[in-house]
């Protein structure tokens, strides 16, 4: 079966899930919206260019992670408020050489000085949940005292089984996974997939293919509109995405439940309101 065969199958479960669980004339406007969403993805995947799918690079890794994560749990108050609910949080880090520790936050939201360890703490039934660290400032001058950092604290608290470390910088992942992390290289940081033209798509093609071949890492992750790049070049990968659309309506349930559906997406994270958001 070809892709676009597939895609158009794809396409029309996805249009059959919306029928089912949003019958009602009411539901008009939502549904025409999600549909022209899901349209722009599409097109988006039928521009990109013919190149050749890279089937080696990424390490696999038999992992089983619940699918559906929190987004940017990065305050005490907020781990609390998302444990009973989601099995799965991301925390955004930043180590801080100096100091010898993660400071949790997302620059440049200010630091409240909350380290990893203490977050870890807070949380409820830590030994039942899985983290994913968005390591924003990780390179590979920092690689290995952040990565002794991270060993220390998983001596503590048995995390490494189930901690996900992410970030832009692949080559300096490669201690992390040696350690028992998943490891995921981060796409789009910058551009939208949407937003690149034919000749920019093959040249970050061929980046993120040598980045992928020259390191150790299990899975690639990125904005969810960015999973066609990901399928067409790299189909063997495992997908970490994040759906950050606000509300938990129609839209949110269709286009969760057809991700959920891809063969390699492994995580979503979502967004989900609670106090403490920053």
């Amino acid at each position: 079966m070809s892709r676009h065969v597939s895609r158009r199958r794809a396409v029309g479960m996805l249009v059959a899930a919306i029928a089912l669980a949003a019958a009602g004339a009411f539901l008009g406007p939502k549904v025409y919206r999600l549909g022209r969403t899901f349209h722009e993805v599409n097109v988006v995947a039928d521009r990109l260019p013919d190149l050749p799918a890279v089937r080696a690079g990424a390490l696999q890794r038999r992992r089983e992670f619940p699918v559906v994560w929190a987004h940017r749990v990065d305050s005490l108050e907020r781990a609390v408020a998302a444990a009973p609910q989601f099995e799965g949080m991301e925390i955004d880090v930043v180590y801080d050489a100096v100091a010898d520790y993660f400071d949790v936050g997302h620059p440049p939201v200010p630091s409240q000085g909350l380290s990893l360890e203490h977050l870890l703490a807070a949380v409820p039934t830590l030994s039942a949940h899985y983290f994913w660290l968005d390591f924003k400032n990780l390179t590979e001058a920092n690689e290995h005292a952040a990565c002794a950092r991270l060993v220390a604290i998983d001596r503590k608290y048995d995390i490494a089984g189930r901690t996900i470390v992410e970030s832009t910088s692949p080559g300096a992942l490669g201690c992390f996974t040696d350690h028992g992390f998943y490891t995921s290289y981060y796409l789009f940081p910058e551009s939208p997939l949407a937003a690149m033209t034919a000749a920019q798509v093959a040249e970050y093609y061929a980046e993120v293919k040598a980045n992928l071949l020259a390191s150790r890492v299990n899975a690639l992750s990125a904005p969810y509109r960015s999973l066609p790049f990901i399928e067409k070049y790299f189909p063997e990968t495992d997908i970490l995405l994040w759906y950050l659309d606000a509300g938990e309506g129609v839209r949110y349930h269709a286009w969760v439940t057809y991700l959920r559906l891809r063969p390699r997406v492994k995580v979503i994270l979502v967004s989900h309101a609670t106090p403490g958001y920053r």
